[in-house]
């Protein structure tokens, strides 16, 4: 990681106290009730906790009106990684442009990496949902510092046509940073003192092969989705050849992906 990037890390704000509460409310032994009472605090939150309750990803067969309603289907686990994802959001600035995508792109890929973990692992795994749903949901964080660093460093067109040509968003990242998005999502979630598994899991998926062996099928989890969808492209016929490609290294059900897959492509 180049110097700038390592300052620029370590002077990240601090995740605001609002956030800390409902994390607290999330954590603790308190019912979904006090989940809603935190989260009902912010206002803008509120309407992004709606938006996303209403949307078709979490395919809930009824409208979603209140807090207290999504909280209590999405569960305390889930809220926590959904209010994280928009607390990240809110706090940094978001031009995604170098990538050669708007925030919208951002958000329902981000969104939709998330919902391929949720559905796949609750057939696969329901141990890890809440882990692999929080990592895949998050794991894009790195790129919106990089997108800054390269529009501050008037890098943006030579970066973002080194993007567009690129087979491997990763060795863009890594010519610019000496480092990648993902890698560098795990230094940014270290800094605020995120649970160190949730680090580990995506610092691993960035070289699944050489995870330790309690990492290895959360980390090929996270490469593998993706792959199926990421800046540049959403459910191609590569991507789903190199995610099936993958789930066959690690030893996953390619049956079960390929199910997943298209269950999430119907929404």
């Amino acid at each position: 990681m180049t110097d700038e990037l390592k300052k620029r890390v370590k002077s990240l704000p601090s995740l605001p106290e609002s956030f800390k509460k409902i994390e607290s409310a999330c954590n603790g032994d308190g019912g979904i009730d006090e989940v809603a009472k935190a989260i009902e605090n912010d206002p803008m939150l509120v309407a992004d906790i709606l938006k996303i309750a209403n949307s078709p990803l979490y395919g809930f067969s009824r409208q979603i009106k209140t807090v207290l309603q999504a909280v209590s289907l999405f569960g305390k686990h889930m809220t926590k990684a959904l209010v994280t994802s928009l607390t990240i959001k809110n706090i940094l600035k978001m031009d995604l442009s170098p990538y050669n995508i708007s925030l919208q792109d951002f958000v329902d890929i981000s969104n939709t990496q998330g919902a391929i973990a949720r559905e796949w692992f609750k057939r696969l795994n329901p141990n890890l949902v809440d882990d692999i749903f929080l990592c895949a949901l998050l794991q894009n964080t790195g790129k919106i510092i990089l997108a800054d660093e390269i529009i501050r460093m008037d890098k943006k067109i030579v970066f973002k046509d080194d993007i567009i040509s690129s087979d491997n968003v990763s060795d863009v990242e890594m010519n610019y940073f000496e480092t990648t998005s993902i890698l560098l999502t795990a230094d940014i979630f270290e800094h605020w003192e995120f649970a160190q598994n949730i680090v580990d899991i995506i610092r691993y998926s960035q070289d699944p092969k050489n995870a330790p062996e309690k990492f290895q099928k959360t980390a090929y989890a996270l490469i593998i989705i993706r792959n199926l969808i990421n800046c540049k492209e959403s459910f191609s016929s590569k991507g789903i050849t190199n995610a099936q490609n993958l789930a066959q290294e690690c030893c996953f059900d390619t049956d079960l992906m390929l199910n997943t897959i298209s269950n999430i492509k119907k929404i």
